[in-house]
């Protein structure tokens, strides 16, 4: 009884372990945690300790396993709700200024660096140097770009 109690143990931190790096919204959590309570029942049971230490452990262990699925969880949840704030997807709505503009594309300054821009879809009207501009999309390493709008406030 002893040994199945250190498998469950074991076999329940891992499943915990392993949720925390794999996204399985909590579902090895939940089992992590039943198996971490269960090794620990099996334990002191198995012990002679009696049921005077085993029930208080294992629900304990319970309680606590489940909160801090519960905590995550949560926090998984609340995160996913976040604008993107990484990545070229947070560039969009950005502002840039021009440094160049030939023909149907140019060169914007945006965060200290240099990136190729075309003019975004739906907008004709060619921007002049040191004109500022409102990042509209990106795809690869060029900006969709569109004029500052007379209300819009500069950043």
């Amino acid at each position: 009884m002893t040994a199945l109690g250190v498998l469950a143990l074991v076999v329940g931190v891992l499943l915990i372990v392993i949720e925390a790096h794999a996204p399985t919204y909590g579902a090895l959590g939940v089992v992590g945690t039943v198996f971490a309570g269960t090794g620990a029942w099996l334990l002191f049971t198995s012990g002679g300790v009696g049921l005077e230490l085993a029930l208080p452990v294992t629900l304990g262990t319970a309680a606590v396993g489940l909160g801090a699925v519960a905590v995550t969880g949560r926090k998984v949840l609340t995160a996913r709700r976040e604008p993107v704030r990484t990545g070229a997807q947070s560039l969009v709505g950005s502002e840039a200024l021009v440094r160049s503009w030939d023909g149907e594309q140019g060169q914007v300054e945006m965060d200290g660096g240099l990136w190729r821009a075309r003019m975004a879809f739906g907008y004709n009207e060619i921007p002049s140097a040191g004109e500022s501009v409102v990042v509209e999309g990106v795809r690869g390493l060029t900006l969709s770009v569109r004029r500052r709008e007379p209300w819009e406030l500069p950043c």
